[in-house]
C-alpha cells in the first residue's frame, strides 16, 4: 500500500516537471506566433488531463485500501475469536487430549504396545482390550502399565533409555516407606485347640518395598518382555524374575514365566492403585498368589475381558524345582464393564480420575491350587500361604490334630466384586468362598473339609480433587475355627497432583487377625489397633 502511494507521488512529481518544463520553453519561444501559443495550450490541457486521471486513480486506491483495512480487521477479530476458542478446549480437556495422544501413539510400533485397556480420565467410555502405548511423554498421568501383568510386577511409565530398529528398553521402579505400630504391646491368644500363641506386635520404621522393572521389545513391537527385581525389606525377601508376551491385538496377549493367579481384584493388574499400599485383611487372608506358568488376557466381546493362568503352584516364590509336585495350578477371571467400559488407570481403587459418568465393573473369579507342605515331616513347612481362621498355617504340625502334619491338601477359591465410581466417589465390595479339602496327612483328622467365607467393603471420595482422598471399610471373615472382623479409616495426600506419589495414613481396628504375615498390616491374633503412616513412588 505505502509502495503504490510512493509510485502514484513520483509521476505526479515527473509530469509536473515536464510540464514546467515545457510551459518555460514555450515562453521562451513565444515570439514564434500564434501556432507556438495554440501548442502551449494543449500541452497543459493534457497535463491537467492526467493529473485528474491519477487523482482518480489515487481515490480507487484510497477505496481499495479502507476495503482492505476493513477486511484486515475482520480476520484480526476471527484470529481472535479462534484462540479463545482454543484456550477454552486446552484448559477444559487437558485429560481429553491426553487420550487422544495415547490413541495416535498406539497406532505406531512402541516398546509398550501390550494389549491393555485405555483409560479416558475425563470419565468418559473407551473401549477396553484395545492395543495402545503406556505414552512416555505423558507425565504426570497414571500409568496403564502391562495389563497382561497380574499381580504386583506392573512396571510404571518409566524412562525409555535405549531405542533402535530391533528392541527398546525401559526402567521404572515402585518403592514404599512406612511407619508401621501395631498395640497394644503386650497380647495373647490361643487357637481352636486352646493352646496359647505368641502375638508379638511390632513398632518400627522399614523402606518397605522395593522393585525395579525393565520392559519393552525385541525384533517386534508385538514381541515384549519384562524383568522385576523384587524385595520386602520386612523380611529381607528379594525375587527375580520376568516373563516374555506376544501381542495379538485386543483379543488376546499371550505370556509365558511370572505372573499372579487372577482369583481377586488386587490379583487383576489395579497395584499399587489402591486406597492404601497393602491390601485389607479379608482380601489378604483368601487370595491366591504368584507362580510360573503361561497367561492370557484379552477382552471377549468389547466390554467383557477375561484372564487365565495356569502355574506350578499356588505361590512359587523362593520355591526350588526340586520341591515342586507334578500337580499344576490354576485361576481364571471374567470382569465386565457395562456401563462406561473401563475402570480408570489399571481397574484402579479409588476415583482420582472423577469420572463424570457412571463406571461401573462386574467381577468373577475362580483359583485351582492342589498345594504341598514342601518340606519334611520334622522340618518347618515350606508354605505358608494356607491359614486357617485362627492363623495356624495348615501345614504345621498340630494345626488340625495334636502332633498331626499335614502334608497335602487342594485350594480352591470363588470370589465375586462389584464396583462403581462416579464424581470422584468409588464404592466396591468382593466376596470369598474358601474350600480346602483332599488333605493326605500322617494321621487322623478330625476334618474332611475346611470352608471359609468372608468379604470386604470399601468406600472412598475426593474431598479435594487431585490431592486430597478419604477412605473406609470394613473386613469379615466367618470361619470353621473362628471370625475375625476389621474397620478401617486412611487418607490419601497426593502432593504433586498425579496417582504416582502419595502420602497415606490408616487406622484399622482389627479383632483376631487371621492374617499373619511380616510384609502387610496383620499378625495372627492380633486384637487391637494398626496405624501406619507410608510414602509411595512409582516411576
Amino acid at each position: 500500500m505505502i509502495h503504490a502511494w510512493i509510485r502514484i507521488n513520483f509521476a505526479l512529481a515527473i509530469a509536473l516537471t515536464s510540464g514546467a518544463i515545457a510551459v518555460a520553453q514555450e515562453s521562451a519561444n513565444l515570439t514564434a506566433g500564434p501556432k507556438s501559443t495554440l501548442n502551449t495550450t494543449q500541452a497543459l490541457d493534457q497535463l491537467i488531463e492526467q493529473n485528474q486521471q491519477l487523482e482518480k486513480q489515487n481515490q480507487q486506491i484510497e477505496k481499495q485500501n479502507q476495503q482492505l483495512e476493513k477486511q484486515n480487521q475482520q480476520l484480526e477479530k476471527q484470529n481472535q475469536e479462534l484462540m479463545e476458542q482454543i484456550n477454552a478446549l486446552r484448559a477444559a480437556g487437558a485429560q481429553g487430549a491426553t487420550a487422544s495422544v495415547r490413541e495416535q501413539a498406539a497406532e505406531a510400533p512402541s516398546a509398550q504396545a501390550t494389549a491393555g485397556q485405555r483409560t479416558d480420565h475425563t470419565g468418559q467410555s473407551s473401549p477396553q482390550g484395545s492395543n495402545e502405548v503406556d505414552d512416555k511423554t505423558e507425565y504426570p498421568q497414571a500409568s496403564e502399565g502391562n495389563p497382561a501383568i497380574f499381580g504386583e510386577f506392573n512396571p510404571g511409565r518409566g524412562f525409555t533409555v535405549a531405542k533402535g530398529e530391533h528392541g527398546e528398553l525401559n526402567l521404572s521402579g515402585y518403592m514404599v516407606a512406612r511407619y508401621l505400630n501395631q498395640f497394644p504391646g503386650d497380647q495373647s491368644a490361643t487357637d481352636h485347640l486352646g493352646r496359647p500363641i505368641a502375638v508379638m506386635p511390632r513398632n518400627d520404621f522399614q523402606f518397605h518395598r522395593v522393585m525395579l522393572f525393565s520392559q519393552g521389545w525385541l525384533f517386534s513391537p508385538k514381541f515384549l518382555y519384562s524383568t522385576f527385581v523384587w524385595t520386602v525389606q520386612d523380611t529381607n525377601q528379594v525375587a527375580v524374575g520376568g516373563a516374555l508376551y506376544y501381542d495379538f491385538g485386543k483379543y488376546m496377549t499371550l505370556g509365558g514365566g511370572w505372573n499372579a493367579y487372577p482369583g481377586t481384584m488386587s490379583l487383576q493388574g489395579s497395584h499399587p492403585y489402591w486406597e492404601s499400599y497393602d491390601r485389607v485383611m479379608a482380601d489378604e487372608f483368601f487370595r491366591p498368589y504368584f507362580s510360573q506358568g503361561v497367561f492370557a488376557k484379552g477382552n471377549l466381546l468389547p466390554k467383557l475381558e477375561y484372564r487365565w493362568m495356569i502355574g506350578n503352584n499356588n505361590s512359587n516364590l523362593d520355591v526350588p524345582a526340586v520341591k515342586l509336585d507334578r500337580e499344576l495350578s490354576g485361576g481364571a477371571a471374567l470382569t465386565w464393564l457395562p456401563t462406561t467400559g473401563e475402570f480408570g488407570p489399571r481397574g484402579a481403587f479409588g476415583d482420582y480420575e472423577n469420572h463424570q459418568n457412571l463406571a461401573t465393573r462386574f467381577n468373577l473369579a475362580y483359583t485351582y491350587s492342589p498345594e504341598d507342605r514342601q518340606g519334611a515331616i520334622g522340618t518347618p513347612a515350606g508354605n505358608t500361604t494356607l491359614r486357617l481362621s485362627d492363623s495356624l498355617n495348615v501345614f504345621d504340625t498340630g494345626a488340625l490334630a495334636n502332633g498331626v502334619t499335614v502334608e497335602r491338601t487342594r485350594y480352591q477359591l470363588v470370589s465375586a466384586s462389584a464396583g462403581m465410581k462416579y464424581h470422584g466417589l468409588w464404592i466396591q465390595g468382593e466376596g470369598y468362598g474358601r474350600l480346602l479339602d483332599k488333605f493326605v496327612a500322617d494321621g487322623k483328622l478330625p476334618v474332611s473339609a475346611i470352608r471359609d467365607s468372608g468379604f470386604y467393603v470399601q468406600i472412598a471420595g475426593m474431598i479435594v480433587p487431585k490431592r486430597l482422598e478419604l477412605y473406609g471399610g470394613t473386613s469379615y471373615i466367618f470361619g470353621k475355627y473362628g471370625d475375625s472382623k476389621e474397620f478401617l479409616v486412611g487418607s490419601n495426600y497426593y502432593p504433586w497432583n498425579t496417582r504416582n506419589i502419595r502420602m497415606n495414613l490408616q487406622l484399622i481396628n482389627v479383632d483376631h487377625s487371621p492374617v499373619s504375615s511380616t510384609f502387610g498390616f496383620y499378625l495372627g491374633q492380633l486384637t487391637g489397633r494398626i496405624f501406619s503412616f507410608g510414602a509411595t513412588a512409582l516411576y
